[in-house]
């Protein structure tokens, strides 16, 4: 005799099927978490180190730029230091003279 499936069996197969379906997609969910968790691990890492990068950089070129301008400020007063030298040597009465008419300007402007 053949066996008849009746609601009962019909209703416990649903249950089963629901249940397995259910499981798959916890399942599912936390293996697409894990995923996620480590492919944005990955590229906050991947930032990280573009950042650091980007920061070496510039303070490298910050540093340098730092060497120029203290090259180029030493050089001005080394030429204007020796250009003063000799202006001295080779014209001493005009640059007391000079020195005295600065000193005279900036004394009068000083007092107003």
């Amino acid at each position: 005799m053949a066996t008849v499936n009746g609601p009962t069996n019909t209703a416990d197969d649903l249950r089963k099927d629901m249940q397995s379906l259910k499981d798959d997609v916890a399942r599912l969910a936390g293996q697409l978490s894990d995923a996620l968790a480590a492919s944005s691990e990955d590229a906050f890492g991947g930032v990280r180190d573009r950042f650091r990068r980007v920061r070496d950089n510039v303070g490298g070129a910050v540093y340098e730029a730092g060497e120029r301008s203290r090259d180029a400020v030493t050089e001005f007063a080394d030429t204007v230091g020796s250009t003063l030298e000799d202006n001295v040597k080779a014209r001493p009465f005009s640059t007391l003279a000079l020195a005295l008419g600065l000193g005279f300007l900036f004394g009068a402007l000083w007092r107003r």
